[in-house]
């Protein structure tokens, strides 16, 4: 009986050790330096939507660039989508990034579905009215979380070898950014936390399943 003992706490003991190093491998490739962007733009967006003299600065950034004037430009509502499909269409002709397809499709789609949870919870727990006074969803930018989402996911699958693909999948995600705030139909702060989520969920998913 002792030696049964002995035996299933060595067992364990190795079984526990085993965990903790696929534990340590896995921090080990965690992504700090997006992680930390991430975190930072969420909180960026949290304090320019809840603190006061913060949120003032974003309101006159709006009144600055919203004019009963300026003519509706809707082309950010279908650029979202062109840095989530520049990488499936790169594999699909042959350019190959770090992953084949299937499990491109695989991280892309975790991506998406973890962090359009929270942006669901975000946008209808805390109901901040959007600019334009349309509707209580304003925080975060859903069009933002999704080019930002994209444009990091085209940064880890081609940005190493093709760095300039990189600059233009975060070009296409900042002006997407930047025409919700022209379109009256963001906030400051809702970019930058739709910015920061999607960069997020990207860093966790890769990190869980790469």
């Amino acid at each position: 009986m002792k030696h049964l003992l002995v035996i299933i706490l060595l067992a364990a003991t190795v079984g526990a050790n085993a965990q903790w190093d696929t534990v340590g491998l896995r921090l080990q490739h965690f992504s700090v330096a997006p992680a930390a962007t991430s975190v930072g733009l969420m909180a960026t967006g949290a304090v320019l939507t809840y603190a006061p003299k913060a949120n003032s600065l974003a309101v006159d950034l709006r009144d600055k660039v919203v004019s009963s004037h300026n003519p509706k430009l809707h082309f950010d509502d279908y650029i979202q989508y062109l840095p989530a499909a520049t990488p499936v269409v790169l594999n699909l002709c042959g350019v190959k990034g770090r992953h084949n397809l299937g499990r491109l499709l695989m991280l892309e789609g975790g991506s998406y579905l973890f962090g359009a949870g929270w942006l669901f919870a975000f946008k209808h727990g805390l109901a901040v009215e959007r600019p334009d006074y349309s509707r209580m969803n304003s925080f975060p930018s859903g069009h933002t979380f999704t080019a930002f989402t994209g444009a990091e996911i085209l940064r880890r699958e081609y940005g190493e070898e093709y760095p300039w693909i990189a600059v233009a999948g975060y070009a296409v995600a900042v002006t997407v950014a930047a025409m919700r705030i022209y379109n009256n139909r963001h906030w400051l702060g809702d970019v930058c936390a739709g910015a920061g989520l999607g960069i997020l969920s990207v860093t966790l998913v890769y990190w869980a399943l790469d």
